[in-house]
């Protein structure tokens, strides 16, 4: 009796389970559409991103001033780089911007976001002026805290001093952290915000009732947590802090030890005519960034 039961379920479930007529044509023609669809955006992306990496690539293999053909070179501009004393005070420049700027608008913009994830009136509106200046063009702002910073600036007379900060090798690199901190915190803040938000309630309300105080909770739930969205963060702010560029050429044109990496790679390109030695500047920095997103996304893999 119970094979006489079974069989026609069975019966019933291969029927179920076989492909409807038609169907595999169907998914066919749907993935053509969604790839004529995509195509334009393709095409675009290959034309302005693609093809531009691949010709810096061939570019940095060659000697070429912008005036005669590419003369092959080989490997020599990238052996030349790093006895170059220049592009090594560029790449230091770039790491302690790095490090000064975007080390304090990141502890920053976490403490903020940890303050603002609350309902309270004006939190939003808080958040609007925190995020401000993201929207202002780095011109712009280098503009206004050029203002600030001169002699008889605003920062100056509210200190009481009368500190170079952009004529001073000891202070010019400090007068363009402060600018950043100020531009940058915002971006950040708006990124940690959308990932405590995601954070379960229930986790913190679980946590709360086991007898766990604000600062445990913040130990052992949020931050880990928040974990995944915080290695993002680090690799989008040391990606930022090496473009960067506008800050350095409107505030002190790259003088007093300000010079940092793509400021280097523009003049050497377009000052001094060696496209084949920018290239190779572009490779080299394109290679350390990759190398080091790669390890940072290592680091959460394993610790997640």
């Amino acid at each position: 009796m119970a094979l006489t039961r079974t069989a026609p379920a069975r019966a019933r479930s291969g029927r179920a389970r076989a492909p409807r007529p038609g169907r595999s044509g169907w998914r066919r023609r749907r993935n053509a559409v969604g790839l004529a669809f995509a195509l334009p955006a393709l095409v675009l992306f290959a034309a302005f991103a693609i093809y531009p990496m691949l010709r810096v690539f061939q570019l940095s293999l060659y000697d070429y001033n912008l005036t005669s053909p590419p003369v092959w070179v080989g490997l020599d501009n990238f052996r030349l780089l790093f006895g170059d004393e220049r592009f090594l005070a560029s790449l230091g420049a770039s790491l302690f911007y790095v490090v000064v700027t975007y080390g304090p608008a990141v502890l920053l913009a976490l403490v903020l976001a940890l303050g603002l994830n609350t309902r309270m009136r004006g939190s939003a509106f808080v958040r609007l002026l925190y995020f401000a200046p993201v929207a202002t063009s780095w011109v712009a702002v280098s503009v206004i805290w050029r203002l600030v910073l001169q002699p008889e600036g605003l920062l100056n007379q509210t200190l009481n001093t009368d500190i170079p900060w952009l004529t001073s090798s000891t202070w010019a690199k400090w007068a363009i952290a402060i600018a950043a901190i100020w531009k940058e915190v915002g971006f950040f803040l708006i990124i940690f915000l959308a990932g405590l938000q995601n954070i379960p309630k229930d986790l913190q309300e679980a946590a709360a009732l086991d007898g766990a105080g604000s600062l445990r909770r913040l130990r052992y739930v949020t931050l880990p947590l928040l974990k995944p969205i915080t290695v993002v963060v680090l690799v989008m702010a040391i990606i930022r802090g090496f473009q960067s560029f506008s800050p350095q050429v409107v505030l002190t044109g790259g003088s007093f030890g300000t010079e940092v990496i793509n400021l280097f790679v523009y003049k050497t390109a377009f000052a001094s005519a060696r496209m084949g030695r920018a290239s190779a500047v572009a490779v080299v920095m394109f290679i350390l960034l990759l190398m080091v997103t790669f390890v940072q996304l290592r680091a959460l893999r394993k610790s997640a």
